[in-house]
Order: structure tokens, then C-alpha cells, then sequence
């Protein structure tokens, strides 16, 4: 991903919106380029202001917001990945055992 397209990248994350895919690599590219993370932390420290004026009871330390949302979302492409690989294992085990119980009642 390229400084272009993290930037168009960056209301979508702030509100959630990216598929995992795109999250992470937006939070790579963003790890690596002091440029976009500055942008980042613009955005994010503007709407999370807003948010608050807005009356939101939520406290913000802006000193560790883009931090917080970059940890954020590395937990979760962290935990996707983990969860894609039991249910794969899961449903490898599931047809051995199909398998297993149609050779055991047939044969």
C-alpha cells in the first residue's frame, strides 16, 4: 500500500469501516511511514474531539490514541487470522471424522 491510498484509507479506518484486509495493511504501511502516521494522528485526534464535544462520556489520552488504534487493530487482524486457522483445523477434523464413520458403517 502506498501513501496515496492509506490517506483515502484513513475516515474509513477511524470509523471502522476497512475489511481485514485493507486494515492491515493500512497499519503496516502506517508503522512504517512517519508521513501517514502524522496524518493519522491528525484525523484522529480532530474526530476524537469532536466526539467529545458531541457529548460522548468517553475519556481520550491523545497522547496514545493513534497507538491505541493501532494496537487495536493488530489484535484483531491477530485474533481473524487465529480464529481462520482453528476453523480450518476444525473442519479438517470434522471430515476425517465423516469419512472415518463412513468407512466404519459401510465397509
Amino acid at each position: 500500500m502506498n501513501c496515496k491510498q492509506t490517506q483515502r484509507l484513513l475516515m474509513p479506518y477511524i470509523n471502522g469501516e476497512l475489511d481485514e484486509k485493507e486494515e492491515e495493511e493500512f497499519v503496516k504501511h502506517v508503522r512504517r511511514c512517519p508521513e501517514c502516521r502524522e496524518e493519522l494522528e491528525v484525523y484522529s485526534t480532530v474526530f476524537a474531539g469532536i466526539r467529545q464535544l458531541d457529548g460522548s462520556q468517553e475519556h481520550v489520552d491523545y497522547r496514545t490514541l493513534v497507538e491505541d488504534y493501532l494496537q487495536t487493530s493488530e489484535e484483531d487482524v491477530r485474533d481473524d487470522h487465529f480464529l481462520q486457522r482453528y476453523l480450518l483445523l476444525l473442519r479438517t477434523g470434522v471430515t476425517a471424522l465423516l469419512i472415518y464413520m463412513i468407512v466404519r458403517c459401510f465397509f
